[in-house]
């Protein structure tokens, strides 16, 4: 007789009673030994008996084997199977995740923070420039497009260097922050005092002369001590750090008070050791006799505030770093050196996936990061792979999740600008591009992951870079002038806060093009919008055209075609630019003069008939009478 099974172990977790109900459906039908089980099922015995043995999850073809060989519901085992390897598979991730607190290698789709500088790569020799043109002048502008990492370089590159550290940031009770911008005033973190010299770190916010005043008054106490105690840091000037500078224009609606703010800037960049300021010598004035201001904007707001402030443009002439697209060496060390110091590796396959990205996304920095720290979680042992990347719906996933989730928090009204303007965005394509025709859906988002990733599964073949490059070529970005419609560049700034769209200059497009296929909602009202986007396009094409033609009236819209877009804005299906709808508000004047002009010509043919009708009865009158004469 054959041996007895050995008994499950105790306990009631979901893989003994799946092991447990496989025994009992083996006693149902008779109990066959394992070797004659295996003839049936076409399967080792071995294989079958570690199946019901409740240690691992067997896999489903030998589940599927098993329950056939025993008579039992293969349809209902499947179903089973699926339901207990996708519970297994939530436990795992929950415990890796539990496990992963604090030493995951990469921030996501945040920047990184001071804190964050032993797994900050890529941007040195971008660093060691900000340095040397910080020792060099007192006032300096980090500029570039959104999305460029110029935050990540300022918090987790600058400061480590002037000498702050975690270790200094627990000492004197700061947490990592993030420079408290979201609220009403801005914020200003404590200052920096660890090896080096005092920073503070400020938002401007919508008062930012309330976060300037906070932040210098804390860096004063830390300059006043430093003073006193000769032990302290003396490496350098005090440095006054204002990041997310576009806030002055985006946030801060008082354009005095943001005019002061920048005089306050300047005067203290000009504040030499030497030449300390008049007046009370308190804290404010220990960090006014000395200190570097290092402000940070975004490259579509810095010519504008620069036109607003020639001051300041003045006080940063030849002091301004750009900060770009990373080259790809530099993309090669920001994966790879992280994974390394938590001693794991990176797939050739997935690296060469997330470079070529990179490397032709405008938004596909932050995008890099957010899909390494879902892969990360989903990593094989020590390995990032790509099929992990693939498993967390790769940069598709990632953007999907990001893009409904702003969507679900707006207002109704603000929806409806969000729709506008990404249909704005995505016009392009429907010409050719992914949605086009001739796009390629599938080949366009292949460097995009989840289902279509497969396509440059292979490492070195070239696919990803083909794909990306042939791509790149048919973008055409939209001028910022395109969004100025009522509330739109607020909504335009929620989009490039969620790394949805970036701005460069005074050009705006889509942060990734995987982005339609990615987000169904967009996709479908792409594809809704077919009629309202070719009907935009030729509105766009008739504005340009008639204010370059010196507004000539033979050029404006009449008829149903002018009746039709004049409803489509006003329902909100279409936000039309300012000289969109001058050019619309043109032409309703100038078919509203057309129909009181037609109505006066038949007025005027009116009256004429009538004095002819009367014309003629006088005439008749006139001969009857004469008749009756005769």
């Amino acid at each position: 007789m054959p041996r007895r099974e050995s008994p499950l172990d105790p306990g009631d977790g979901a893989l003994l009673r799946f092991a447990g109900d496989l025994r009992a459906l083996r006693e149902r039908a008779g109990s066959p030994p394992y070797r004659q089980l295996a003839l049936r099922a076409h399967c080792s015995a071995a294989s079958l008996s570690v199946a019901a043995g409740g240690r691992r999850l067997p896999s489903l073809a030998v589940t599927l084997a098993y329950v056939q060989a025993c008579g039992g519901d293969v349809r209902e085992w499947r179903h089973r199977w699926q339901l207990l390897a996708a519970e297994l598979a939530a436990d795992a991730a929950a415990r890796r995740r539990a496990l992963d607190v604090g030493r995951a290698p990469y921030p996501g789709a945040a920047a990184f923070e001071a804190v964050d500088a032993d797994r900050f790569f890529g941007r040195e020799a971008l660093l060691d420039r900000l340095v040397s043109v910080l020792a060099e002048r007192r006032l300096v502008i980090v500029t570039g497009p959104s999305g460029a990492g110029k935050s990540s370089l300022v918090r987790a590159g600058l400061l480590t260097r002037l000498g702050w550290s975690p270790a200094a940031a627990a000492a004197t009770g700061d947490g990592n922050g993030g420079g408290g911008g979201d609220g009403p005033g801005g914020g200003a973190e404590r200052p920096r005092t660890g090896d080096g010299v005092p920073v503070a770190l400020l938002t401007p916010g919508e008062r930012p002369m309330e976060a300037y005043a906070l932040a210098l008054a804390r860096l004063g106490q830390s300059a006043a001590r430093a003073a006193r105690d000769p032990s302290g840091p003396t490496a350098g000037d005090p440095v006054l750090v204002v990041d997310q500078g576009e806030q002055l224009r985006t946030r801060c609606r008082d354009a005095a008070e943001r005019v002061r703010f920048l005089d306050a800037l300047v005067a203290l960049a000009a504040c030499a050791p030497e030449r300390p300021p008049a007046g009370p010598a308190g804290p404010a004035g220990a960090a006014q006799a000395g200190c570097r201001v290092v402000l940070v904007i975004r490259s579509d707001q810095s010519g504008p505030l620069f036109a607003e402030h020639p001051g300041l443009a003045e006080a940063a002439r030849h002091a301004v770093v750009p900060v770009g697209r990373p080259a790809p060496v530099e993309l090669r060390r920001a994966i790879t050196e992280p994974a390394l110091r938590a001693g794991c590796t990176v797939e050739g396959a997935l690296l060469a996936v997330l470079i070529s990205t990179a490397a032709y996304q405008p938004g596909g920095l932050s995008l890099v990061s957010a899909a390494l720290a879902a892969t990360w979680r989903r990593r094989s042992g020590n390995a990032l792979t790509l099929a992990g990347f693939q498993a967390t719906g790769g940069f598709e996933g990632a953007l999907a999740r990001a893009a409904e989730t702003l969507y679900d928090g707006l207002e109704i009204a603000d929806r409806m600008l969000v729709r506008a303007v990404f249909l704005r965005l995505g016009a392009e394509l429907l010409d050719g591009g992914p949605l086009g025709a001739g796009g390629g859906t599938a080949a366009a988002v292949a460097l995009g992951g989840g289902s279509t990733a497969a396509g440059v599964g292979t490492a070195g073949d070239g696919t990803a870079g083909e794909v990306a490059g042939g791509d790149e070529g048919a973008r055409t970005p939209l001028w910022r002038a395109e969004f100025d419609g009522p509330g739109v560049p607020e909504i335009l700034e929620r989009l490039v806060r969620a790394r949805l769209v970036v701005v460069d200059g005074e050009t705006v497009e889509l942060s990734h093009y995987a982005l339609p296929q990615a987000w169904p909602r967009l996709r479908g009202w792409l594809v809704e919008g077919r009629g309202a986007l070719s009907e935009l396009r030729g509105l766009t094409t008739a504005a340009r055209g008639w204010a370059g033609a010196g507004r000539d009236p033979e050029l404006l819209y009449r008829g149903a075609r002018l009746d039709q877009l004049m409803r489509r804005v006003a329902d909100g299906e279409l936000a039309a630019t300012g000289i969109e709808r001058a050019f619309l508000a043109a032409s309703a004047r100038a078919a509203a003069a057309d129909r009181r002009r037609a109505q006066r010509q038949q007025l005027t043919v009116a009256g004429v008939a009538a004095a002819s009708g009367a014309l003629l009865a006088l005439a008749g009158g006139s001969r009857i009478r004469r008749a009756w004469r005769w």
